[in-house]
């Protein structure tokens, strides 16, 4: 399933409506109905499910997010970050 929506994410149009959701339930359901359209059966139920275990995995910092940081720039961004997995 993990795969399934990161191969949705690769459309940059997805991508884009995403990145403009108001929140993250309504990110939730842009990539259920994409989803849908191309014929995965998600629920907005599982895919919540996925996005919180890739952005609790995306909160772990690497070596170069600490470095990142000791230098003054931030680079986690969230939800966003998750989309490029």
């Amino acid at each position: 399933m993990i795969q399934n929506i990161k191969e949705l994410l690769q459309n940059a149009q997805l991508q884009q409506q995403v990145k403009e959701a108001s929140n993250l339930v309504e990110a939730i359901k842009l990539i259920t109905n994409a989803g849908t359209k191309k014929g995965y059966s998600f629920t907005q139920e599982s895919i919540a499910q996925v996005v919180s275990k890739l952005m609790l995995e995306e909160r772990e910092l690497s070596e170069a997010d600490l470095l990142s940081v000791a230098g003054g720039k931030n680079s986690f961004t969230g939800f966003e970050s998750f989309m490029w997995c």
